[in-house]
């Protein structure tokens, strides 16, 4: 296969297939995909639905209404509708130019924003505004693997800063804590309060991964999830949803068809029952309630 890398969405993106034609394809798609859904540009559709209230991009009609159906899988752990939040923190800008300190937060109002998706357009009602960092990538993978399986391709990988997804070619992936999935376990994707973490002005140490029920990052002793799942939309977005509510996340996603891997500050690692994983060292099965915490 042949390999194309670029950066995009504030990440690295690297994809490969056989069919090498296809590439300028898939960073087309990658490309529009960010000027369309980045809160950072401010003639995105997202950014105009956050200031104007309506837009009818098709693009972010259709992130929305995954977002929304991942908000009601997780049970609001998952919420599109934590923009001005994450803004509030300080990531009111791409995480370059946000620097190692941001201003100390500004007070956090509950949300009370509605998000009404209807046929070829979005609505926005009452305060608040939308952020698509938790699904906007996994999607756009999506939207590669599809578009290369149109064009004729019959092996390719996609890789979006760490959200994966691909066919024909089975390959290791390594997900952290010295495990391996094959990707054709489905699709991958890993969220971190690892990385993009800064420091307000009063010391305290924040990062990107928001808690939608208190506005605040997350907090529950887990510093990364895994999640492999049919589509990586969908895997992205409970990834995040997991950070934020491992606890209440896990059982909803257990009928899904859905495994997930944790890993915790101290440095061990929990697994879903049947994960597919190629273990390298010890692990646990991934709690579910206070007894099995770590």
């Amino acid at each position: 296969m042949i390999a194309r890398a670029f950066e995009a969405m504030g990440t690295s993106w690297w994809v490969a297939c056989d069919t090498p034609s296809l590439l300028p394809r898939a960073e087309a798609i990658v490309r529009d995909a960010e000027d369309r859904l980045s809160r950072f540009r401010p003639r995105s559709a997202l950014s105009r639905l956050n200031r104007e209230r309506a837009a009818s991009d098709p693009l972010l009609v259709g992130v929305l209404r995954v977002a929304l159906r991942l908000r009601e899988l997780t049970g609001g752990a998952f919420d599109p509708a934590v923009g001005a939040r994450v803004a509030a923190l300080g990531y009111d800008r791409t995480f370059t130019a946000l620097g190692d300190v941001a201003p100390a937060p500004r007070p956090l109002a509950g949300s009370t924003l509605g998000i009404v998706v209807e046929a070829g357009g979005v609505r926005l009602e009452g305060a608040g505004e939308i952020d698509l960092g938790g699904v906007a990538k996994g999607f756009t993978v999506d939207l590669v693997v599809a578009a290369l399986r149109a064009g004729g391709a019959r092996r390719a990988l996609v890789d979006g800063g760490g959200d994966l997804h691909g066919f024909g070619a089975p390959s290791p992936i390594g997900v952290g804590g010295g495990y391996v999935v094959p990707s054709s376990a489905g699709a991958i994707a890993t969220s971190s309060a690892l990385a993009r973490r800064w420091r307000d002005t009063d010391g305290r140490a924040l990062h990107h991964v928001v808690d939608p029920r208190t506005g605040w990052p997350a907090d529950t002793g887990f510093d990364t999830a895994v999640v492999i799942a049919p589509d990586t939309a969908t895997a992205d977005g409970l990834a995040t949803a997991l950070l934020a509510d491992p606890r209440g996340v896990l059982p909803r996603i257990g009928a899904l068809g859905v495994h997930a891997l944790l890993g915790d500050r101290d440095g061990a690692w929990w697994m879903t029952p049947g994960t597919p994983l190629d273990p390298r060292g010890a692990s646990r099965p991934a709690p579910t309630g206070p007894e099995e915490a770590p």
